[in-house]
């Protein structure tokens, strides 16, 4: 077997994601939703097959917290074959309103013809590091152990393994610190203790000449996650040379880089895609730009500290889902600029999209209680959209816009037919966004209906119903009453319905406290409101924004803007509307 291929982790490891005890997918990694493509963007739970549906519910309920379990079912990928794939588990919370796990799903078939082949390989990188002059430390969490190696051709020589606080102690008290290194020492201590996301100590000392002779050491770590509660602290530890006291960097790669997220500048960024454009290239190059959402309310909230700290793991988790197929910049306070190069289909590049999404989204969720780190996206494509630079910034620019307006948290992909042209100036280097004198045409819309009511003009609902249904650009409207919830008004697509579904406690617990919920896709309902998602499917409404009417204790009514046979995230200032367009519908029916 070719060696490359064997030594190719995408040919074994099918990808990785974070599930709730509904089997609906949090996060996941590019080549998770590569493998497995739509399925499992709400649940993984239809990939499964349904003979081994029963026993991985089983498995899954008998996780412990902090236990790693291994499970092997078939599962059917993106080709709709069915593949015995092995999953090893990890119970990331035990809340009782809903457990997390986080999955690795490999490949069986493949995994045994590597086992030899990698031994191999992790020989050779172990010989490299041979050559190498500076010691490897690590510190691992569940042992509190601080361990510092080296290797010796294929052998790995530990040369300390002990408890962080007992090394500290005993180096303090030997004087293998220098006193005027002994500030930076703790400090170091403390920073491996606390998971720091990245730090750098130069320490005069004999730590590593077991108390002989002291020398100037430089320690530079940085803390990774594995999942989001499994992390561990690595690092390196160089010798500097006593007079210089600095290690020598090259100076053209340091001045590219941005030195709080190890990215590329502003500068090399746009650098780098301004040359790969130059060069027309015969595939695709997308242009991304991200932003993270609320970033300067983040920094005024939570200090500058924590915002380092999300910046930095933000572009880690770019760069591990950009992998060698592109590369990623920092070019503003909290944008990036992401260069993806030959994704084969939209298809593709959604995968990488939605994994930096999803997993920025749940990087911090355990950190501070009711906090939500989330990320915007703009893509533009050569040559699609365009051959130029500028152009296609410009482009991405406004589908950055256009995702933001939306209500954050999502990506969109530009499209000149559906988003339009971008207006610029003669210079093409002044983007028009937004047109602030165009005015707000929802607000102009309730408060033309405002004003009706006013002059005492009360309008015909089915034709009210239809005049939002329009202006919203949705496929029906519906309103229903009574113990058995059926159709009293209706306009648009579909014949009259019933929605006794509202009913069970699944499903209308889900609603907000002004007694609104948008669906943005009605497979989010699987496994958590069975009856409402068997009740939606078949009557092929597929997103849907509802309200419920109540006379404070009990449900009278239901309005349902729907969207048939077609998904579409709503809006948060479209959500925002329509629930008072209701309440307006509601007040005129007073049921």
């Amino acid at each position: 077997m070719n060696d490359n291929i064997l030594t190719d982790k995408r040919c074994y490891a099918i990808g990785k994601a974070v599930i709730d005890d509904c089997f609906h997918t949090q996060s996941g990694d590019e080549s998770f939703f590569r493998y497995f493509g739509n399925d499992v963007i709400y649940s993984i739970q239809r990939t499964i097959h349904e003979d081994d549906l029963p026993r991985f519910k089983a498995f899954l309920e008998s996780i412990q917290k902090g236990e790693i379990k291994k499970n092997a079912i078939r599962m059917k990928g993106i080709n709709a074959e069915y593949r015995w794939l092995l999953n090893s588990v990890k119970l990331l919370n035990s809340n009782e309103d809903a457990k997390r796990f986080v999955i690795n799903i490999s490949d069986i078939c493949s995994l045994e013809d590597l086992v030899f082949d990698r031994e191999y390989r992790l020989a050779e990188y172990r010989h490299l590091l041979s050559l190498i002059n500076d010691l490897l430390f690590e510190y691992s969490f569940e042992t509190k152990n601080i361990k510092i190696s080296l290797f010796d051709c294929h052998r790995e020589i530990t040369i300390i393994n002990e408890n962080l606080d007992l090394w500290q102690k005993n180096a303090v008290a030997e004087k293998r610190i220098h006193t005027r290194s002994l500030n930076s020492f703790n400090m170091l201590c403390d920073d491996i203790r606390k998971g720091v996301y990245r730090f750098e100590y130069e320490l005069e000392s004999s730590l590593l000449t077991n108390g002989k002779t002291n020398e100037f050491i430089l320690f530079r770590g940085i803390t990774r996650y594995d999942d989001p509660e499994h992390k561990k602290v690595t690092g390196v530890i160089s010798a500097i040379n006593s007079r210089l006291k600095t290690k020598e960097y090259n100076l053209t790669i340091e001045a590219n880089r941005d030195s709080l997220t190890e990215l590329l500048n502003k500068r090399a960024i746009t650098s780098y895609a301004t040359k790969i454009l130059a060069e027309s290239p015969q595939y695709n190059v997308n242009l991304v730009l991200l932003e993270i959402d609320d970033f300067s309310e983040i920094t005024s909230t939570y200090g500058h500290l924590f915002s380092d700290e999300v910046l930095f793991t933000t572009a880690s988790i770019i760069k591990s889902e950009l992998g060698n197929r592109g590369i990623a910049g920092r070019i503003s306070n909290g944008g990036f600029l992401l260069i993806i190069e030959e994704t084969s289909d939209e298809t593709d590049l959604r995968g990488i999209l939605r994994a930096i999404r999803t997993k920025t989204e749940w990087a911090f969720t355990d950190r501070i209680e009711n906090l939500c780190i989330t990320c915007s996206m703009g893509i533009s494509t050569y040559p699609i959209n365009s051959n130029n630079f500028d152009e296609l910034f410009m482009q991405a620019d406004k589908a950055l816009l256009i995702a933001q307006k939306k209500g954050k948290n999502r990506y969109v992909i530009y499209d000149v037919e559906k988003h339009g042209a971008v207006q610029k100036d003669d210079k093409n280097k002044i983007a028009y966004l937004s047109d602030n004198k165009k005015g707000n045409k929802s607000i102009r819309l309730i408060g033309d209906i405002t004003d009706r009511l006013a002059s005492g003009n009360l309008p015909d609902i089915t034709e009210l119903l239809n005049e939002i249904r329009i202006h919203f650009g949705l496929d029906s409207a519906y309103i229903f009453e009574g113990g058995n919830m059926e159709t009293i008004y209706h306009c648009g697509d579909g014949d009259s319905l019933t929605a006794e579904y509202i009913f069970t406690p699944q499903y209308n617990k889900r609603f907000n406290g002004d007694m609104a919920l948008a669906v943005d896709n009605v497979n989010e309902l699987e496994g958590r409101a069975d009856e409402a998602f068997a009740a939606l499917t078949k009557q092929h409404i597929f997103g849907a924004f509802q309200y419920l009417i109540t006379d404070g204790t009990e449900i009278k009514g239901l309005i349902s803007f729907n969207y048939i046979n077609r998904f579409k995230k709503w809006a948060v200032d479209d959500v925002n509307y329509l629930t008072i367009l209701c309440r307006i519908i509601s007040a005129i029916i007073n049921f």
